[in-house]
């Protein structure tokens, strides 16, 4: 019979929902093994062999202390021991982490919940792109000193409306970026392989391929696309260097999408005009990094997506995936891309 690998929240959350599951499958019947809480219990190599499907929910993956991280490495542990584990589900988007990578090379299935967080994401992207456009880092800063001071009148920002935006990738999160982007009057121009559509929210389409004859244009250049062997430094020095002058990154990719010291060579200079940045090259970013000290820069410490109906949205993806896996239908979030 399937086995099934839970932590012990969710096979209690959503115990009716298994059940029911179960009585439906048109196979052998679920069986749910939780895993273990107390920080000295393992599973066995008897348990670990009969494994042959896991879900890493979001339980497992926040930043709520050192109980969880140690919950989150059992769980991956055991996957990764498991002998004959032929799917795992991940309450998250991304795939980039070298145990899901290793898995998929040996042709485990992974399936991810890409668009839960999608649009607490995309706000956190605008409200980067408000809180820089209308100088809500200098007002920080004269609150901490107390101090009153306006902005001279020639030096106020040009209007928002009318200027362009670029966002590299149009998936779940740029495409909620692109809604509320035209909802401010800005020029949405989207880039991603498959042709845009009406629904798409933009007002011009690029293929990857011509990314560098639009970065001319991008007073506001949003980042979300996957890291991939494709995408690793994808706005590359010579990148930065087509961006016009005062322009701004916004980025909730994945750090290595960009060249970082590149960029900050940009944003010191003040050739850049800022940036809101999720992700780094190395994450934690070290505290000896420039990137705290300048003053033209949001940091978000790869805590962009919060809010609290994602877990049980990613919840509802993986009880609909599950569905289809013991159905032996194709996973319709299966990862593609390594």
């Amino acid at each position: 019979m399937p086995v099934l690998l839970l932590s012990r929240a969710i096979a209690e959350r959503h115990s009716e929902a298994l059940a029911a599951l179960r009585d439906a499958s048109p196979g052998d019947p679920l069986e749910v093994l939780q895993l273990p809480d107390e920080a000295d219990r393992r599973l066995d190599e008897v348990s670990l062999a009969q494994i042959q499907a896991g879900y890493f929910s979001t339980d497992m993956t926040g930043a709520d202390g050192a109980g969880e991280r140690a919950l989150s490495r059992k769980f991956l542990g055991s996957i990764r021991r498991a002998p004959n584990v032929r799917w795992l589900h991940l309450g998250h988007a991304g795939t980039d982490d070298p145990i899901f990578q290793e898995l998929m090379g040996r042709g485990v299935a992974v399936s991810n919940s890409s668009g839960v967080t999608a649009e607490p994401i995309a706000l956190s992207v605008i409200g980067g792109l408000l809180a820089l456009h209308r100088g809500f880092p200098r007002w920080y800063d004269a609150q901490r000193h107390r101090a009153w001071e306006q902005l001279p009148r020639n030096e106020a920002p040009p209007d928002l409306r009318g200027q362009t935006i670029v966002v590299v990738g149009l998936g779940a999160i740029g495409g909620h970026i692109a809604r509320l982007s035209q909802a401010l009057g800005l020029y949405v121009i989207g880039v991603r392989r498959r042709e845009a559509t009406a629904g798409d929210h933009v007002d011009r389409w690029v293929h990857p391929g011509q990314l560098k004859d639009v970065l001319p244009a991008a007073n506001w250049l949003a980042l979300t696309v996957p890291l991939t062997a494709a995408t690793r430094h994808l706005i590359d020095r010579e990148s930065l260097a087509l961006l016009p002058e005062g322009a701004h990154i916004l980025n909730v990719a994945r750090g290595a999408v960009i060249d970082e010291a590149a960029m900050i060579e940009e944003l010191r200079s003040r050739r850049l005009g800022g940036a809101y940045l999720d992700v780094f090259e190395t994450e934690p970013l070290p505290p000896e990094s420039p990137i705290w000290d300048l003053p033209n820069v949001i940091v978000s410490p790869h805590d962009s997506s919060p809010s609290a109906g994602n877990p049980g949205r990613a919840d509802a993806v993986f009880l609909e995936e599950l569905g289809r896996w013991l159905r032996g239908e194709p996973l319709q979030r299966l990862v593609q891309e390594r």
